[in-house]
């Protein structure tokens, strides 16, 4: 079974490359969906694939120490939609 679960992070996560480390780890795990930053300063992700994986990325969102910093991390699950072919960040 596909699942899906929608992302969003807030805190200092703009201007600090986390869109394209999101994408690497999302690609790594065979996950698919996109990550864009909001007009709001946040960064939404949409991921859909298997749970074990994607809970192992938002294992990875919550050790994040890079520059930047993850204030909030909020998750929104759901069955896949099978709407996405790859990976991509959204501009």
């Amino acid at each position: 079974m596909t699942f899906r679960t929608v992302i969003n992070l807030s805190g200092q996560v703009q201007g600090v490359n986390l869109r394209a480390m999101i994408k690497v780890s999302a690609l790594s795990l065979n996950l698919k969906g996109c990550v864009k930053n909001e007009p709001d300063g946040s960064v939404k992700i949409v991921l859909e694939g298997e749970k074990e994986k994607i809970e192992g990325l938002i294992r990875w969102l919550n050790e994040y120490r890079g520059p930047g910093k993850i204030e909030l991390l909020q998750d929104y699950w759901s069955q896949g939609r099978n709407e996405f072919d790859d990976f991509t960040i959204k501009y």
